[in-house]
């Protein structure tokens, strides 16, 4: 099993009742999509209950950069195959809320 991450820049549409996603983006020049699920750490977020929640009625709104995990299995006697997890939504990342004025040199 081989797992990597790439980040893709697409439309995404999750479902967190049922911890899944589906992402349209352009892959080599070519239109994919790549489906999966949700880590649990961001599917976390999108419930109401959370901290720092996300709304995923927002999320397919616009193009986003997402970072997706890429697990290839190979099974013995068996074509292998790729899995993919949704790990990271950068545009709803928070920064640590500081001092925002500019630093001065």
């Amino acid at each position: 099993m081989y797992e990597h991450g790439n980040e893709y820049v697409g439309t995404v549409f999750v479902l967190p009742e049922t911890r899944s996603f589906e992402l349209r983006t352009m892959v080599h020049g070519e239109a994919a999509i790549v489906t999966g699920t949700i880590s649990q750490q961001l599917a976390a977020r999108f419930a109401d209950g959370a901290a720092d929640p996300i709304d995923p009625r927002q999320v397919a709104l616009q193009p986003r950069r997402v970072e997706v995990m890429t697990r290839e299995i190979h099974e013995r006697h068996r074509a292998p195959r790729k899995v993919y997890c949704l790990t990271r939504l950068f545009d709803f990342d928070t920064a640590p809320q500081g001092n925002r004025t500019p630093a001065m040199a």
